[in-house]
C-alpha cells in the first residue's frame, strides 16, 4: 500500500496560496475554511503575495477625476467596479470640495492640497493644507499644519507650479519585504524649493508628527558648480529613492532622495539617457523664462 500523503502543515498551505496567479482565486480559497482564511489575511503573508504579484494598473487619478483602464485590459473588469464603489470627486473632504487638487495617489491612497480659503492662494506656502485620502472606504486625514519653527527655515520659495509653491508627495512603503509596520499607517514628505537651498519635512502618522528631513544649500549639493538654484522637475521613484530631473544648467544630473537615509545627493544620468529639457515642459528656457510642468497624474494601482 502507498503510505498516507503527509498533512499539509500551516508552511505548505501558505507556499501553495503564494503561487496563485490571480488575487480573484487567493480570495476564492481562503473561503474554503477557517484555517486557509487565518493564512490569506496574515499581514506577513499579504506582504509576500503582494511582492510576487504586482497588483495591476486599475487606470490613472488627475485633477479631472479617475480614469479607469477599458477593454480589452484585463483589469478593466475590476478597473470598472472601482470606479463605482470609490468617491473619487473626494466629496468626504472638508469644504469647499472643489479647492482640494490631487497630487499623489499610492498603495490606495490618494494625496491632495489646498490653498487656505482666506489667501486666495497667495499666501505662505507652508500654510498649505494636505489631506491624505482613502476614496474607496471614504475616509480622509486632514495632515496637523508644519509647526512655525521648521516653517521657519523656508524662505524666499519659488513656484514650482503655477498654482502650487510646495510639493507634497506620498513615501511608498517598504519594498524589499522587511516592512513590518501597519498596513494603514503612511509618510508625506512636502518640499520647497528655495532660492538658495532645498527644504523638506516628513509627516508619520504613526507619530503624527512633523520632523525635518533637508535644509541644503544648493552650492552644497554641486561643491558650488552650476547656479545658485536650478530647477527641477518630473518626480519618478524606484528602489527606494525618489528622482527629479536637473534642467540644462546642470546637464546629465539628477536629484536623488533616499527615503530610507532621508538624505539628498545628485547622481550622474546614466551614459546612454539623453537629456531633452528643452524639448518638454519643464525646466528653464535659454532666455531665463520659467516655465513649469503640468500637474502630474498618478497611476491607480489595486
Amino acid at each position: 500500500m502507498a503510505s498516507p500523503a503527509a498533512a499539509l502543515t500551516d508552511d505548505i498551505v501558505a507556499e501553495i496560496l503564494l503561487r496563485l496567479p490571480d488575487p480573484a482565486d487567493l480570495v476564492r480559497a481562503s473561503a474554503a475554511c477557517v484555517p486557509y482564511r487565518r493564512l490569506a489575511t496574515d499581514r506577513a503573508f499579504l506582504r509576500r503575495y503582494r511582492a510576487l504579484h504586482p497588483p495591476p494598473l486599475l487606470g490613472f487619478l488627475d485633477h479631472n477625476g479617475f480614469h479607469p483602464a477599458l477593454s480589452p485590459h484585463a483589469a478593466a473588469p475590476v478597473a470598472r467596479a472601482v470606479s463605482l464603489a470609490a468617491d473619487f470627486s473626494f466629496s468626504f473632504l472638508p469644504s469647499p470640495a472643489d479647492r482640494w487638487i490631487v497630487r499623489d495617489a499610492r498603495g490606495g491612497r490618494v494625496l491632495l492640497d489646498r490653498a487656505p480659503e482666506d489667501d486666495g492662494g497667495e499666501g505662505s506656502p507652508v500654510s498649505t493644507e494636505v489631506a491624505v485620502c482613502d476614496p474607496l472606504h471614504r475616509r480622509c486625514v486632514v495632515l496637523p499644519p508644519i509647526p512655525d519653527d521648521l516653517a521657519a527655515s523656508v524662505e524666499h520659495p519659488v513656484r514650482v507650479e503655477f498654482d502650487r509653491w510646495c510639493e507634497a508627495f506620498l513615501v511608498p512603503r517598504a519594498d524589499d519585504g522587511t516592512d513590518a509596520g501597519d498596513e494603514t499607517s503612511f509618510e508625506v514628505i512636502w518640499m520647497a524649493q528655495c532660492k538658495a537651498k532645498l527644504v523638506a519635512f516628513a509627516f508619520s502618522s504613526a507619530t503624527g508628527q512633523w520632523r525635518a528631513v533637508a535644509s541644503l544649500l544648493w552650492r552644497d549639493l554641486r561643491s558650488g558648480a552650476g547656479p545658485v538654484r536650478p530647477v527641477i522637475y518630473g518626480r519618478q521613484y524606484a528602489h527606494g529613492c525618489f528622482y527629479w530631473t536637473m534642467d540644462w544648467h546642470w546637464p546629465n544630473k539628477l536629484l536623488v532622495l533616499d527615503t530610507r537615509r532621508m538624505a539628498f545627493s545628485v547622481a550622474d544620468l546614466p551614459p546612454d539617457c539623453k537629456k531633452a529639457t528643452d524639448r518638454h515642459c519643464g525646466g528653464r528656457g535659454r532666455r531665463g523664462r520659467d516655465v513649469y510642468p503640468p500637474r502630474s497624474c498618478c497611476r491607480w494601482r489595486g
